[in-house]
């Protein structure tokens, strides 16, 4: 009887379990943003955090390259052979501690002068009654807009001198002798790389003296203080957490920059991480190079992790309030615009006169020799000529460029299409869900591109799509490989783009829709994307300029079916013809340059939005 009264019961329980499970499933699939998180969720997942495993498991498995060396093991299987070769071999010196010591020296003092560059500039700019404040406030962030090589390909074709053959620079052409260390190796690579990146600072630091409350700085000079001392006690130790910031995000570039330390570090074999990574490619040892580049995202996190920390316990001392006077510039009396024409020369240094010194070099027939009589519009428009870099074409005429170019165009396309429908659709579910773990896993996972180096990231995308797993085939070779990797490094900046963009969207709009009875595709067509507008413009340009100059990550992807501008220009310089890599980089900065003014007039911005430059 007992047995026959159970039955039945646990028939009840599990048909009141599957009712349940209906239920709950009903309520998630009536409920869009919640579906769209988890398929969201899934996607990051897999193009994010499965590609991490991916190079973690390829850094501690055998290849088939190195069966020989190891005794008794198989393609595929558990090795620490990767692991004691980078780090405790014969070898380790050249192959991981002196690249790493360089890095750490590079960035380091790169990141210092960087700081020091953007912080005056932001110090003049916002707090100063400097002239011509708006025009300068625009093209103090010009050098990070443009390729992170094209400062470097300037130093060359200006300090260049015999060491390693070929032409001289304009410099030793005109009597003056330079040793290696000016035109090679970690100094000009600090140099080249700081006036790159001081735009974080300028940007980070300005938007903080700004924000300033100038009331304690008012209060200080009552009570006794000079304009040296209020600066050194009271204003910077209010903006260091910007400083500090600033510091962080640009040593963290600057460990993954790949590109800079390639062309200055190469020629005298000085090398750092990222060119010992993609050496260790080239010459067929990917798990010497998954190894490298793991020691390169923990470097980079191990940052990030500081700067918060750092930021986490300094904001306790953050007294900045909203209600702050706007601040009394300080007068530069008769100086003013004598610093204003120092900051303008020192812009035209940055800015004007590579661009120039690129483009004149490719005026000039025979390489390194810089007269009049020698100017020549070949590598630009010249017929295939035997004895002239090979016999190729200028690149106007040369079918390489196009397909590059066409390339390039496709890939901005595509990553800027991907970025913002990725963007706008992580802003709208995180937004909607705030609170939810869904929420913070999809906010967490989308920034972790971000800590990635860039080179460290291409490695991960070959180690994942070098081979068929599961239903997923072999990508590379494939510029479907590039497009995926570039969207998902542009994860970060399109994800904050569409948070920030949906968080001024009240949830009285949606709901006057559901009230309406629209449809969720509706409102989404009809009420949300159009409010979006200027989000979505800024969401797909900025991702296109990105992808258009990215070099670092797409180097190791890349195939000779696959080329772009960006590749072309490293190939050029790799066999030495400079004149092709300069006329290549001055035909990707005016496509960058018109895209960025594109994208300023569809928006309304401007680069010195929130700084002096209003």
């Amino acid at each position: 009887m007992g047995l026959h009264s159970a039955q039945p019961a646990a028939g009840n329980r599990l048909a009141v379990l599957c009712e349940r499970g209906w239920n709950r499933s009903k309520r998630i699939l009536s409920n869009p943003p919640l579906v769209l998180s988890i398929a969201l969720l899934v996607i990051s997942i897999y193009l994010v955090i499965v590609p991490l495993i991916s190079v973690l498991i390829s850094s501690v498995t055998l290849h088939s390259r190195d069966t020989l060396r190891v005794f008794g093991k198989k393609v595929g299987e558990f090795t620490t052979y990767y692991l004691k070769r980078v780090f405790a071999s014969d070898i380790s010196d050249v192959l991981f501690y002196e690249p790493l010591m360089n890095t750490l020296i590079v960035s380091f003092l790169m990141s210092v002068l960087a700081i020091c560059i953007g912080t005056i500039l932001a110090w003049f700019v916002v707090r100063t009654d400097l002239p011509f404040k708006r025009f300068i406030s625009n093209m103090a962030v010009v050098p990070f807009i443009l390729p992170s090589w094209t400062l470097s390909l300037a130093w060359l074709t200006i300090f260049k001198n015999r060491t390693i053959g070929g032409t001289t620079g304009i410099l030793e052409y005109f009597g003056v002798q330079l040793p290696d260390w000016i035109s090679y190796g970690p100094l000009p690579i600090i140099i080249t790389m700081a006036l790159h990146y001081y735009p974080f600072t300028f940007m980070l630091v300005g938007s903080a003296f700004k924000g300033f409350d100038t009331r304690l700085e008012e209060a200080a000079f009552v009570l006794g203080g000079n304009q040296r001392t209020i600066l050194r006690r009271v204003v910077l130790p209010m903006v260091s957490p910007a400083i500090a910031s600033s510091f962080i995000l640009t040593i963290s570039r600057g460990i993954g920059s790949f590109s800079t330390p390639v062309f200055l570090g190469n020629p005298i074999n000085y090398r750092v991480l990222s060119t010992r990574l993609f050496a260790s490619l080239q010459a067929g040892s990917p798990g010497d190079a998954y190894v490298i580049s793991l020691v390169m995202i923990l470097l980079a996190a191990t940052f990030i992790f500081i700067s918060n920390r750092i930021i986490g316990k300094r904001k306790s001392f953050v007294t900045i309030s909203g209600q702050a006077p706007r601040a009394k510039l300080i007068s530069l009396g008769k100086w003013r615009f004598v610093a204003s024409a120092g900051i303008l020369l020192f812009l035209f240094a940055v800015i004007v006169v590579p661009l120039f010194v690129l483009a004149a070099d490719t005026f000039m027939r025979v390489p390194g020799v810089y007269s009049p009589s020698n100017f020549t519009l070949h590598y630009w428009i010249g017929k295939s000529t035997p004895g002239i870099l090979d016999g190729r074409p200028g690149i106007l005429r040369d079918p390489d460029t196009w397909k590059a170019f066409l390339n390039s165009v496709k890939l901005g396309l595509s990553t800027s299409v991907l970025s913002a429908i990725f963007g706008i659709l992580i802003g709208y579910t995180v937004v909607n869900l705030r609170g939810t773990w869904l929420s913070s896993a999809l906010d967490q996972i989308s920034f972790l591109p971000y800590l990635i180096p860039s080179i460290a990231f291409g490695a991960i995308y070959l180690s994942l799509f070098a081979q068929q797993r599961g239903p997923i085939p072999s990508l590379y070779g494939t510029f479907m490989l590039i497009i995926l990797a570039t969207t998902a490094k542009n994860f970060p900046f399109a994800a904050k783009s569409g948070i920030s963009a949906m968080i001024q969207l009240g949830h009285e709009i949606e709901e006057a829709g559901i009230i309406a009875g629209a449809s969720w595709l509706t409102r989404m067509r009809r009420l949300v994307l159009p409010l979006q507008r200027s989000g979505l413009l800024n969401a797909l340009v900025l991702p296109f300029i990105s992808a258009m100059r990215e070099l670092s990550m797409v180097v190791i992807l890349i195939t000779p079916g696959t080329q772009l501008l960006t590749t072309l220009t490293f190939r050029y310089s790799d066999y030495g013809f400079y004149h092709m890599s300069n006329a290549v980089v001055l035909l990707l900065v005016i496509v960058i340059v018109v895209m960025t003014y594109i994208m300023q007039r569809i928006t309304g911005s401007e680069l010195s939005e929130g700084l002096g430059g209003n």
